[in-house]
């Protein structure tokens, strides 16, 4: 993965306009200047600082060769119309390009912090727990992301387990106890602490895991809900079903929010409303929650919990990770809705007939997060060659 550069683009005009700016590589004012800067390997991002400059932003772009770019623009300075124009003439030279607009000039280091965090995807290395092979949406993910994939069988799994002390197992069992309502049985608490410290250790080693957790549930008769609960609020994220494609939507909304995302299935439609539900949802997204048998099973536990959010936006990727399915919409309701489906249960209020997600969606899990990161998600996947795709704009 390439160093994150940031070239501004200023006018003469606006020179004096123009102060020492965080972040920022280089400022180049003249047409003449532009072969001073020098992009190399690095991964472009286009700062205009004033009007005037998609002549100079396209002269730049044509002496580095670049092939994919994200400009940003910001209020003042006439920034955001020369954005626009610049956008428009690289895409006419077929460079993919988008624009970003910030509420201010102050916030471009936090743009650099992210495109760093969704650029490290790049070269990742993942593991998916419980599995003999990483499969084809494994291999996918490699070609795509030059990543590793690892596969590490379920006996691996439970040797780790295993190995847990049940003192190790005890921070994280008083964390839960102390946060969250239990309405079922204690006794299989430290077996849900052990899996937590298991995966806890195997994180140290790569960038995100995805545990195969149907296998494990049946065999051993307890779920890894509460591990995984905790492991995404602290950072270490931790798909459930081993499902890879949710597991790089995590790490992008990760980086874009600071949330892992509620991996979600789908269970209904009525009207504009869509209905959606999952045994598990990292704890720093829910407002209260109490721990309940899973779904599936009956085993011990699952988390029933109210979502802390409003809007949110939920996302969901093709196999082949070209294409990013979205939408956004008001959180009506949530927690235990009374449906016969997993425990955390919402309903979103959207704007679009939701019978077209039947036909589109390019998976059964959907990945959801507090507010609406449609904008976001369309700027900083193109980074990675991804395409964001609105199912309101498929009808």
């Amino acid at each position: 993965m390439g160093k994150v550069i940031v070239v501004g683009f200023a006018s003469p005009l606006h020179r004096h306009r123009i102060t020492a700016l965080s972040g920022v590589d280089a400022i180049i004012y003249e047409e003449g200047d532009v072969g001073n800067v020098k992009v190399g390997d690095s991964i472009p991002i286009l700062l205009i600082l004033s009007g005037g400059v998609s002549r100079i932003v396209e002269r730049f772009v044509d002496l580095n060769g670049i092939r994919s770019a994200m400009i940003l623009s910001h209020p003042s300075n006439n920034s955001l119309a020369s954005a626009i124009s610049a956008r428009a003439l690289l895409e006419e030279k077929g460079v993919a390009v988008s624009v970003y607009h910030l509420g201010s000039i102050d916030n471009v280091p936090k743009v650099i912090k992210v495109m760093e965090s969704i650029l490290k995807i790049k070269g990742s290395k993942i593991a998916l727990v419980g599995v003999n092979e990483k499969g084809g949406v494994g291999e996918a993910f490699e070609r795509k992301f030059n990543a590793k994939v690892d596969a590490i069988p379920m006996s691996l799994l439970e040797e780790a387990v295993s190995n847990v002390k049940s003192n190790d197992a005890k921070s994280f069992m008083d964390d839960v106890l102390d946060r969250l309502a239990f309405e079922v049985p204690l006794d299989k608490l430290i077996n849900v602490g052990k899996i937590y410290v298991a995966l806890l250790n195997m994180a140290r080693n790569y960038d995100a895991l995805a545990l195969n957790c149907f296998p494990y549930l049946i065999k051993h008769g307890v779920t890894p809900c509460l591990a995984l609960a905790k492991l995404n609020e602290e950072g270490k994220l931790t798909a459930c079903e081993y499902d890879l494609k949710s597991l790089f939507l995590m790490m992008i909304f990760h980086a874009l929010t600071g949330y892992s995302g509620w991996i979600a299935n789908v269970n209904d439609i009525e009207g504009n409303l869509v209905r959606a539900s999952h045994c598990t949802i990292a704890l720093n997204m829910i407002k209260s929650g109490k721990v309940v048998t899973h779904y599936e099973s009956g085993n011990p536990y699952s988390i029933s919990a109210e979502i802390n959010a409003k809007t949110v936006t939920a996302a969901s990727v093709s196999p082949d990770f070209n294409n990013v399915y979205v939408f956004t919409g008001s959180l009506n309701r949530s927690g235990d809705l009374g449906l016969n489906a997993c425990r955390t249960q919402a309903e979103i209020k959207v704007n679009f007939d939701p019978s077209i997600i039947l036909n589109y969606a390019p998976a059964n899990h959907h990945v959801i997060v507090p507010g609406n990161y449609i904008n976001e998600l369309t700027v900083f996947l193109r980074m990675l060659g991804v395409n964001v795709v609105k199912y309101s704009s498929l009808i």
